[in-house]
């Protein structure tokens, strides 16, 4: 059996790669970074090591002149707009994702049932939501220390809860703008390093050579290579590349991060105090920062992705931050079990295909509306609403998407 490091070997190993890290940062004239020298603690043996992040304003999203292409569509995403003015309370932040042995920790002290599906990557040409993947079986062999996968927001939310309990501290997930804020780290670009490709591979682990292939436009992606490669071709171990300038790890690539919001279809109407931006009945989220199946470009710094709430994938994880700000308050919905019975080809689509659309009945509120042609765009094209994850246009016809609409219709009685 393949042995990890304890909980507490492994803090003491993190932080003492921290302060190595600082002492280097201090001592290459970087005196000026308000938290070169800033006290990491962990208040508890089984809590992530935290820092603390001053208060501060800055731009959030990205301007028109200075959108990325997506490789994979030839456009740029217009979500991260307009850019707008945000300002920040000061909080603290993990200076990594969660990792597999301290979300152990969470699971063995409170018996806490995960999500049942993960969206699972490692089938050539394509991806399969499946039963048989979890955070302890992503479909590749993880160490403790590597960042935990297949975790859904309401997973993420009741960690961050549990924190709170044992400590009296209030953890939480980050709000979209404090995850943003800390990414960035002051820089104005898209990477926090610069806005040069060819130098991801030193600061994150992002999609290169060997990366399983997720869909045919990213194999046709692939084919124009990769500006580096970052020797990775799943999840790395926490803490593996280069800080940002705030002493945070990972925030681009290694694995998506969920965040307090609501998806929203861009930042028309955000708010610019740093608080989440809240949605009664809110069932689909927000990921940040990329991961290692994805491209550089799809790891910058203001890239956004909708996913439900309910859904999981073996790239997807989490971190948490600790502040005075109250979290929103957000009840898990159940998984809809009634599906596993249903008969007819609509319902086995739907069992085989849709991670996302296990809502109790009449629930499901997608971007772009309850009617037939709305559902049939957004699981056919995904985009920012991706009730399903991530587009199925290309693994299933017309027809099949037709059927399984109209399966979602009768189901929810819309």
């Amino acid at each position: 059996m393949k042995k990890t490091l304890s909980h507490q070997a492994l803090l003491t190993y993190l932080l003492l790669i921290s302060v190595a890290v600082s002492a280097a940062s201090c001592s290459s004239g970087n005196d000026n970074d308000p938290l070169a020298n800033a006290l990491i603690q962990s208040d508890c043996e089984r809590c992530p090591l935290m820092i603390p992040v001053n208060s501060g304003e800055f731009q959030m999203g990205t301007a028109v002149a200075e959108r990325l292409i997506d490789p994979r569509t030839g456009s740029p995403a217009t979500n991260d707009e307009p850019q707008h003015a945000v300002s920040i309370e000061a909080f603290s932040i993990g200076i990594y994702e969660v990792s597999v042995a301290e979300f152990a920790e969470f699971i063995n002290a409170t018996k806490h049932p995960t999500t049942n599906k993960c969206m699972d990557f490692s089938k050539p040409g394509g991806f399969t939501i499946s039963t048989e993947r979890s955070w302890q079986n992503t479909g590749f062999i993880q160490s403790g220390n590597e960042p935990v996968g297949c975790i859904s927001f309401y997973d993420a939310q009741a960690y961050a809860e549990w924190l709170s309990s044992i400590t009296g501290k209030n953890y939480r997930l980050p709000t979209e703008a404090e995850w943003e804020y800390v990414a960035r780290a002051g820089a104005t670009g898209p990477y926090f390093w610069g806005n040069t490709e060819s130098n991801a591979c030193g600061h994150a682990n992002v999609r290169s050579t060997g990366a399983d292939t997720i869909s045919k436009r990213q194999i046709e992606a692939d084919k124009a290579g990769f500006p580096c490669d970052d020797g990775f071709v799943h999840t790395s171990p926490v803490g593996s590349f280069t800080a940002n300038t705030f002493g945070v790890y990972d925030m681009q690539g290694n694995n998506w991060e969920w965040v307090a919001d609501c998806n929203h279809k861009n930042y028309e109407g955000a708010p610019n105090d740093g608080s989440a931006w809240a949605e009664e009945n809110c069932q689909f989220g927000v990921i940040r920062g990329g991961s290692f199946l994805n491209l550089v470009q799809r790891s910058s710094v203001s890239v956004r992705a909708g996913r439900p709430r309910s859904g999981a994938a073996s790239n997807m994880g989490f971190r948490v931050v600790k502040g005075t700000a109250a979290a929103e308050l957000i009840t898990a919905v159940a998984w809809k079990d009634e599906t596993n019975d249903a008969s007819g080809e609509g319902g086995q689509l739907f069992n085989e295909n849709c991670a996302a659309c296990h809502q109790e009945s009449g629930e499901f509120q997608g971007l772009y509306g309850k009617g037939a042609d709305s559902l049939f765009t957004a699981i056919k094209f995904g985009g920012n609403n991706v009730m399903s994850m991530p587009a199925f246009g290309q693994r299933l016809s017309d027809a099949d998407i037709r059927l399984l609409v109209n399966y979602v219709l009768i189901q929810n009685g819309w």
